[in-house]
């Protein structure tokens, strides 16, 4: 099966890990990287990363995102470039206007309906209307702080209050989180920057709250946030800020979630600095649920690292994406998250029935003239792709599997040779999803036709 094809918007230390990420993996290929960064734009990718190419072509940076994200070019774009879901609607949007889908590194994103309900419709409307999905996802949001929580409590007969903590070092991750965080920041500053509301911290527990009510039908009333700094007493130097002793090293943010009696129902606690060690904080991921008669205590030391862990989730998540309900889909909707050790490009067919036996009636696939071997006078992007015949016919294999090479015998008696697809031998059509731009055209017609809705 071809490789899946991957554009990224965004290479910073997000954007760059899940490039070297997809390098490493069968069954996916790097398209095309977009960035806005002086300091990034025109270098080579795998050579930015540190790895051989290989037999693979030169892929250079670019800031023009229109020569990346293009549906002829590559099948799902990732963008690593924001928290917010406001700050990445435009891009989704323009993602989805080419007909490509979208997993987004956005915080917000993993569920945006908490606080941009209306953005979060417009941009289901668009993923449903061009038959594709979109996701937000990392390691938190996306899941120690929610989805985890969420399978472990599918093990209790009722729940009566959940609590978790997070202790976390933000070292791994880029220039921007350092910001939201206030690293580095004298007290003076950080209070000034707190009262303008300049310091995002944590962003996400609105959307983890969301996640975990929306999944166990609880219905939250309220949300209560705190923030207050962590001080350092030591120098700590991470590859992206720095903070001095008696300067902020991050923030601690709590949230809890109370039902309609004002009772706290989710209690989050997420202390989140870089490199916690120096001071002898350990780091960990800390679940309590209290569920029916006893407590559900689950403990992770160290933490599951947070760059790594934003990285593979975003990665793991792409064949499932691709095969997801087209819409905005959050990680309720989808298959469980998991590491794909063979070629992704497998996942998505795995649902399918790979064993085929003699006499079955099967698609095959053969290449009539390679990309490289077509007419001169088609266009460039029909030349870059192979000619490939599709036919059906009933294996003459005892037995065999998809991407298999295989002969089969045709209605016309004739002999094929080709490569065993997963192509349904009955057509698969329909009308696909209404369009609103057909709705506009259908009132218009009305109105020409007959002056209006109603008519003698």
């Amino acid at each position: 099966m071809e490789d899946i094809r991957v554009a990224l918007w965004g290479f910073g230390a997000m954007g760059s890990g899940i490039g070297h990420m997809i390098a490493s993996k069968k069954g996916l290929r790097l398209t095309g990287v977009c960035d806005v960064s002086d300091q990034l734009i025109g270098k080579e990718v795998y050579r930015h990363l540190g790895i051989e190419r290989g037999e693979r072509e030169p892929l250079i940076i670019t800031d023009r995102i229109e020569d990346v994200i293009c549906k002829d070019r590559c099948d799902i774009a990732i963008l690593s470039t924001d928290s917010f879901v406001a700050a990445q609607f435009d891009k989704i949007m323009f993602c989805l206007d080419r007909g490509v889908p979208v997993i987004s590194t956005a915080e917000e994103m993993a569920w945006p309906w908490a606080q941009h309900p209306d953005l979060a419709d417009m941009i289901d409307d668009k993923a449903k209307t061009r038959g594709i999905a979109v996701l937000g996802t990392g390691i938190n949001p996306g899941f120690v702080l929610d989805y985890l929580i969420l399978a472990l409590t599918g093990t209790c007969r009722d729940v009566r209050s959940i609590e978790a903590r997070r202790v976390n070092d933000l070292s791994p991750f880029g220039r921007a989180v350092m910001e939201e965080q206030g690293v580095g920041l004298t007290e003076i500053v950080f209070q000034e920057k707190m009262a303008r509301g300049e310091l995002a911290g944590h962003v996400g527990f609105p959307e983890s709250i969301g996640m975990i009510a929306s999944g166990m039908g609880v219905q939250i009333d309220d949300i209560e946030q705190t923030r207050e700094a962590i001080y350092t007493s030591v120098d700590r130097k991470a590859p992206h800020g720095e903070a001095r002793a008696g300067e902020v090293a991050g923030i601690r943010q709590q949230a809890i979630g109370r039902t309609a009696d004002g009772s706290a129902f989710i209690h989050l606690d997420h202390p989140q600095q870089i490199l916690p060690e120096k001071e002898g904080e350990k780091t960990g991921d800390y679940l309590t649920i209290h569920a029916d008669g006893y407590d559900l205590n689950v403990s992770i030391a160290p933490e599951i690292p947070g760059g790594v862990g934003t990285i593979a989730m975003v990665v793991n998540m792409i064949p499932h994406v691709l095969k997801a309900k087209p819409g905005l889909r959050s990680m309720l909707d989808l298959p469980v998250p998991r590491a794909i050790l063979g070629s992704y490009a497998d996942e998505l067919t795995r649902d399918e029935k790979k064993r085929r036996n003699k006499g079955d009636e099967v698609i095959v696939s053969e290449v009539i003239m390679p990309s490289g071997k077509r007419a001169p006078q088609v266009p460039d992007d029909t030349k870059s792709v192979p000619l490939i015949a599709f036919t059906k016919g009933y294996l003459l294999e005892d037995h065999a599997e998809v991407g298999d090479e295989v002969r089969v015998k045709t209605l016309a008696g004739r002999t094929i040779r080709g490569t065993l697809t997963a192509r349904p031998v009955a057509p698969q059509y329909d009308y696909g999803d209404v369009s609103p731009e057909l709705r506009a055209v259908h009132q218009q017609v009305r109105e020409i036709l007959f002056g209006g809705e109603k008519h003698d």
